[in-house]
Formats: C-alpha cells, structure tokens, sequence
C-alpha cells in the first residue's frame, strides 16, 4: 500500500490500464524516475555556470564604471590644481 502511494498519476493510470498479471511492470517506472536524477545535476551546474557567468559580467560592469568616476576624478582634480597655480602665480 505505501508503494501505491509514492506512485505517479501517471504510473497509477498505466498500472491501472494493465493486467493485473502485469503488476510487476509496475516498479519498473520507478528506475526510470532514478534515471532522471541524474539529470537534474548537469542543470544546476549549468546554472551554477550560468551565475558565475553573470556575476563575473556584474564585476566587470562595475569596474568599469568605477574606472570611469575615477577618471572623471583626476580630470576634476588636474583642473583644479591648474586653476589654483593659474590664482596664485598669475594675480599680481
């Protein structure tokens, strides 16, 4: 009775279309639902790929943007230097 009820619907349907001489048959489906295990592990290692991916994509993102506001920095920081030598050495 417990294994009925760790069937699939789909199972059941099919054990119930069957013969009963057939029963046996039934715990064959099981092994393929062991088969599909496996399977599922490709998957989360392509989504662990898949999310290194995107995280190298982030940082890399980021440090370029981070790479530019520092650019724009120096810029902001030699023009000010410029301004202040241009005040004091140029005003009589």
């Amino acid at each position: 009775m417990a294994e009925d009820d760790r069937m699939t619907r789909q199972q059941y349907r099919q054990q119930q279309a069957q013969p009963e001489s057939a029963a046996p048959e039934a715990s064959e489906p099981a092994s393929s639902d062991y088969d599909e295990q496996p399977a599922d592990e490709p998957t989360d290692s392509s989504r662990r790929a898949y999310a290194a991916e995107t995280n190298r994509a982030l940082e890399d993102a980021k440090s370029k943007r981070l790479g530019r506001k520092l650019n724009w920095v120096i810029l902001g920081l030699v023009l000010a230097i410029m301004i202040v030598f241009l005040i004091l050495f140029l005003t009589p």
